[in-house]
């Protein structure tokens, strides 16, 4: 049969990210195989449904589900019922190793697998989507692994360690508009990135990378509404381009940059925005830092 014809299609890729070694995706697939693993494999399951054997032990896995590998094991699927997509994401023995030093804990996942709606589940399922997504900064993707792997390697503790926390946030204010990474974020706040990321979700309400989206908008806003034009406010505030800015701008304001210049330039106001003027869901913090 033609390779076109195949409803099975297998790639493997690296991504354009430090945050995982390489990616897999396998669709439509209805054979049974059996596998070895290299790595720590994060894989979710976007459809189908199919039974698994690991450590003797059997596990069905389903649409919206996950499935977890170490290195050196051996998975062997026993029945496929209905024909399933995944996709795997690798992670180095070296980066994990590194994330159970400074969490404290083994250097093994706590369950082979998770079912729909787990909080590891919905972890591994958003970065995964930070992997696909072109305009995911290195930021969020290297903070939606650390979150991962603080879930996937035992229970979280309670600190919440708010001084580092008011660091990282003073040097996002600082670098606004560079291109931060959770590794130089985690350096100036003097925390590892894996405490780091779950501190500052527990003070601030989200992870860094949305503080910064939040804190740029923000920016962005105060320059739009002095008569800054929507290309050049997205460069001074570290967007990639026009189109990302009006991506967050609607999102988080409910309305386009463009739509919200106008309605100042008509009036000819140009001065900086009232605090009332902040979208509800948007963070405080992030809208109006101290």
């Amino acid at each position: 049969m033609p390779l076109s014809d195949d409803p099975r299609r297998i790639r493997f890729w690296r991504p354009d990210s430090a945050a995982v070694t390489s990616m897999l995706r396998v669709e439509r697939e209805d054979r049974a195989r059996i596998t070895y693993s290299e790595h720590f494999v994060v894989v979710v399951v976007y459809d189908g449904a199919f039974d698994g054997w690991y450590r003797g032990a059997v596990r069905t896995h389903v649409a919206g589900a996950i499935k977890l590998k170490e290195p050196g094991e051996v998975h062997r699927d026993l029945r496929v019922h209905r024909p399933f997509t995944i996709q795997g994401a690798c992670l180095s023995s070296e980066q994990v190793a590194a994330a159970a030093a400074a969490l404290d804990r083994p250097l093994a996942f706590k369950a082979s697998g998770f079912g729909p709606g787990e909080r590891a589940t919905t972890l591994a399922f958003a970065m995964h989507a930070a992997l696909d997504r072109a305009d995911a900064s290195e930021l969020e993707r290297a903070t939606r692994v650390a979150e991962l792997l603080d879930e996937l390697l035992g229970e979280p503790r309670t600190s919440r360690a708010p001084r580092a926390v008011r660091r990282a946030r003073a040097f996002l204010h600082d670098a606004l508009a560079d291109k931060v990474t959770l590794d130089q974020l985690a350096a100036h706040a003097g925390l590892d990135k894996f405490h780091l990321v779950r501190a500052f979700r527990g003070e601030i309400g989200v992870p860094p990378y949305e503080y910064l989206t939040h804190a740029r908008i923000a920016r962005a806003r105060a320059l739009l509404q002095r008569g800054t034009r929507v290309a050049e406010a997205a460069q001074a505030v570290g967007f990639y381009d026009e189109s990302q800015l009006h991506r967050h701008f609607r999102r988080i304001l409910g309305i386009t940059p463009g739509r919200f210049a106008r309605g100042f330039a008509a009036r000819g106001q140009h001065r900086p925005i009232a605090a009332c003027a902040s979208s509800p869901d948007s963070p405080h913090a992030a809208s109006h830092p101290q």
